[in-house]
């Protein structure tokens, strides 16, 4: 039936499961059909209602103690941007917000291992794994909503990231946690250079890490209470790693248990991590964010463990380092320096290409043959679908083109500054904000009734592109873990046998 303007039906928003009216908003096209609202993900800007009758008392306890400190920033956040706001300031911090984004991470994490710095490599997947995962666990617990926008404008390359719950903020926790890190190295290598080198490479940490954490507040992506509790993350992080790292390592790699049970285990923690990781209210990435940096941490423990086992690396380098991949600039030269980078990068990228299909055609036959039932809430189990082996591959693989480890999304961040500057109709999470902040008004003021109904019709034809959103079987927790952990042990063991064939070690 065609659209009429007089048509005053509505667009119910529903929960996860499709099947819980929780709010509704005008409509202006009646042909728009129930399936394409069920799954929006206004992430921490529903009703109050919401979020009472879905978290426990406790849970709803806190986010109600929070939710006025996170909105009473708002004005202060406006007036700082306001008086801020320049074309190339938001060229610059929208650039370097890239420097702390999962994605850069995961790509920027594997060549010191190939190019022998293990430890520093491993000590900074520890730090941003842990970091991810625990402050992805908070935001999914405390349910609560980035600043508003508007009045906020968010400056940003990656709307990936504005579908997000807010606090605490994930980009602190990682810039917080990685300077600590390469401050520390500075130090430690401190008399090996020179006081010149010293105090610019001090300088330009400096820089990285005050860019990132007031960047969050230029950008409208974050308010202090956001940062600060991520920054305090980072730090916890930085300490566990700093302080006990040794013992941790030397507890899994070189304790009295059969070499067969500390792998179990160590599979077995990791996945306990992934099994009490908070559950949102609302659509959230965080849990996928939370699952790929445990794969990374997952298959990096395994590979290190088998190395320090097998004594493969011990004398392969200069120092009898069990995990040291062997590098000596000067036997090698920089034509087969620059070779073991493309090879590296190379191995990465089949692995992930090579893996997804066929762990996801492996996979979901085994769950729904012995029924292997691992639900997360509002999602249908692989082992009680009635979708066959091939609707559910192919609906796996979809849900699994993560932004995380994504070559070409890192280059599109970095060169795409078309939507630098982002308010209202941009995400669902905008949307809903612009209701709530238009409803705000009209208690101080009587608002015009055409404003919210231009904000419904925004709404409405952003809701017919699609969400990007889809349901997650368990297959893909599973899934997903084993080729993030595929991507650490191709880092390690992949890269030594191919570089020492090739004659690059």
């Amino acid at each position: 039936m065609p659209a009429d303007s007089s048509d005053t039906s509505t667009i119910t928003k529903r929960s996860a499961s499709g099947k819980t009216p929780v709010q509704s908003v005008p409509s202006t096209d009646p042909t728009l059909s129930p399936q394409q609202s069920n799954h929006l993900s206004d992430a921490g800007n529903q009703s109050n209602d919401h979020y009472k009758s879905r978290l426990s008392p406790f849970r709803y306890k806190l986010r109600s103690l929070l939710l006025p400190i996170i909105r009473s920033e708002t004005k202060v956040l406006h007036k700082l941007q306001t008086s801020l706001r320049h074309p190339l300031l938001d060229y610059y911090f929208a650039w370097t917000a890239n420097l702390a984004s999962h994605t850069f991470y995961v790509l920027m994490l594997p060549p010191p291992i190939w190019f022998g710095a293990s430890k520093l490599s491993r000590d900074l997947v520890y730090v941003l794994g842990l970091g991810i995962y625990f402050s992805g666990a908070l935001k999914d617990y405390f349910c609560l909503p980035r600043p508003r926008s508007p009045p906020l404008h968010r400056i940003t390359m990656s709307s990936y990231t504005t579908q997000e719950y807010g606090f605490p903020s994930s980009h602190s926790a990682n810039a917080t946690a990685v300077s600590l890190i390469l401050l520390s190295k500075l130090i430690e290598i401190k008399s090996a250079l020179s006081t010149s080198k010293l105090y610019v490479l001090l300088f330009a940490l400096f820089v990285y890490y005050v860019s990132l954490i007031f960047g969050r507040l230029y950008c409208g992506m974050h308010g202090v209470l956001d940062i600060a509790i991520g920054s305090l993350i980072g730090v916890a992080c930085f300490s566990f790693r700093y302080f006990y790292g040794t013992q941790w390592d030397l507890m899994l790699f070189d304790n009295f248990l059969n070499d067969w049970i500390t792998p179990v285990l160590i599979i077995g923690f990791y996945l306990l991590l992934i099994h009490i990781h908070s559950e949102p209210i609302d659509d959230c990435p965080c849990f996928d964010d939370s699952v790929s940096f445990i794969g990374v941490l997952l298959g990096l423990d395994l590979s290190h463990y088998v190395a320090f086992k097998s004594k493969y690396f011990v004398n392969r380098n200069a120092f009898q380092d069990p995990l040291l991949i062997n590098f000596e600039y000067s036997e090698l030269g920089w034509v087969k320096t620059a070779l073991r980078f493309v090879l590296g990068v190379t191995l990465v990228v089949i692995w992930k290409a090579v893996s997804k299909p066929i762990i996801f055609t492996i996979l979901p036959p085994i769950y729904k043959f012995i029924g292997v039932s691992l639900p997360r809430r509002n999602f249908i189990p692989t082992a009680e679908t009635e979708k066959s082996t091939r609707q559910i591959r192919s609906t796996s693989i979809s849900n699994d083109q993560s932004k995380i480890g994504d070559f070409n999304n890192l280059i599109k961040g970095f060169t795409d500054h078309s939507k630098r500057d982002e308010i209202g109709p941009e995400t669902e999470i905008d949307y809903y904000a612009i209701l709530d902040y238009n409803q705000d008004k009209r208690k101080r003021k009587k608002s015009n009734a055409a404003e919210n109904a231009e904000v419904a019709a925004q709404l409405e034809s952003f809701l017919q592109k699609g969400n990007v959103f889809k349901p997650r079987y368990d297959v893909e927790t599973i899934g997903r873990t084993m080729v993030y952990a595929g991507v650490s042990t191709t880092t390690v063991w992949g890269f030594s046998v191919f570089s020492e064939l090739f004659n690059l070690n």
